[in-house]
């Protein structure tokens, strides 16, 4: 039986509980939050105890693995302290608010030799999986151009987000997705350049990135500065030497949580042929990725996907990004 312990009974922490309990032999024994009432609720619905000592349960000698999704900030402590204790731990993205962060991190999950991971969803998400398996193939030859976008109202399920201080602002919060996407499809950044505009909360909120790979040019669009009811929308299209591959999903309501409003679009289009649906199978792209962490931790092994090392790099983007913000410059990864 592998023992969970998740720190936060937010949105992410309640997504993260609710995929971890319907597992086989994983139970989670602890949840925290700030608030008793919160925390109660979450853990009441999993089978857990409720906590307002995150320490406690980061470090309990009963626990085998931390669910990390408190805001940003928290992550080093917490996770640090997890990790040498013995547990294996899922960190929720960002992973840091600065590089040195992340590096103490990473030091640590060596130290520890433990599976650590970082939960950049989107690599488990099927229509990304699938995009980045085409393109990877070859099937349509080289990727010469790519366009990401991810528009959203101001996030409310946690009064958190207003703090910039604490998210990063939207480049480093939600901007930050799309930028491991385009890590993760085309590798490591030669420059960015950024432009945008500031939020209420001061941070960085609206961002348009060009990412330069060398062979392959990207832009990516990131907003949480949307009016008030615009549906959670996200899409990708790369360019190849031989065709095109595009997804655009508009959800029903404010956040990815409430589905598509009209369908997911998932096609191919090349030369002379009609367009295509490209197929994408794996279900629930959150559940998909606890379970891939939880055979990490049965099997003990390192992840291959949302490895701290990517995470490090996708938080060097999104910083790269909001240094030229602030200069104005394109600046050299």
């Amino acid at each position: 039986m592998i023992r969970v312990g998740v720190l936060g009974a937010g949105f992410m922490g309640s997504t993260h509980a609710r995929a971890f309990a319907k597992l086989p032999d994983v139970q989670v024994v602890a949840v925290t939050s700030r608030t008793l009432a919160k925390a109660a609720a979450l853990a009441q619905e999993v089978g857990a105890r409720a906590s307002l000592d995150h320490m406690a349960v980061a470090t309990d000698p009963n626990i085998d693995v931390i669910s990390n999704t408190l805001p940003t900030p928290f992550h080093q402590e917490y996770t640090i302290a997890a990790l040498q204790t013995g547990k294996a731990v899922l960190l929720e993205k960002p992973m840091g608010l600065t590089l040195e962060e992340c590096d103490a991190m990473i030091a640590a999950a060596r130290a520890a030799g433990r599976p650590f991971m970082i939960a950049h969803v989107i690599r488990f998400w099927p229509e990304y999986v699938a995009m980045y398996e085409l393109v990877a193939s070859g099937a349509l030859g080289k990727p010469l151009a790519a366009v990401a976008r991810r528009l959203s109202t101001r996030p409310t399920w946690g009064d958190w987000f207003a703090n910039a201080a604490w998210t990063g602002g939207a480049v480093l919060d939600l901007h930050i997705h799309d930028l491991d996407t385009l890590n993760w499809f085309f590798g490591r950044p030669r420059t960015v350049y950024a432009r945008g505009q500031r939020g209420m909360s001061g941070g960085w909120d609206h961002v348009l990135t060009l990412v330069d790979y060398g062979a392959v040019t990207a832009h990516a669009e990131g907003s949480v500065m949307m009016p008030e009811g615009y549906p959670f929308t996200m899409s990708l299209a790369v360019l190849c030497e031989r065709g095109s591959v595009e997804f655009d999903f508009r959800a029903g309501g404010t956040g990815v949580e409430t589905g598509a409003a009209e369908g997911t679009r998932l096609r191919v289009y090349e030369s002379g042929q009609p367009p295509r649906v490209l197929p994408a199978s794996g279900g629930d792209a959150y559940a998909a990725e606890v379970a891939y962490f939880v055979e990490c931790v049965r099997t003990n092994r390192l992840p291959e996907r949302g490895t701290p090392e990517q995470a490090r790099m996708a938080v060097q983007t999104a910083l790269a990004a909001r240094r030229s913000l602030e200069t104005d410059q394109v600046v050299t990864l």
